[in-house]
């Protein structure tokens, strides 16, 4: 895979700075998911239907109350 050195240079940088030392595979492994998701939210967001359905059962999660066994 070609990658131009600046890049290579920013994706170390975050791996580093944001990752905790991560490799560069594991960092281009979260930004990948990291995008999926934001993808994934604006289809989201895209469907008012699915949207409120999504916020509906979010809404019964958040409301739902259960004891915390320790």
């Amino acid at each position: 895979m070609r990658v131009s050195p600046e890049n290579r240079d920013a994706l170390a940088r975050i791996a580093a700075d944001e990752l905790g030392g991560a490799s560069l595979d594991e960092a281009l492994r979260v930004l990948i998911w990291q995008h999926q998701a934001m993808a994934a939210v604006a289809r989201l967001e895209a469907d008012s239907e699915a949207l409120a359905e999504y916020q509906a059962e979010a809404r019964e999660w958040a409301e739902l109350d259960t004891a915390v066994v320790e």
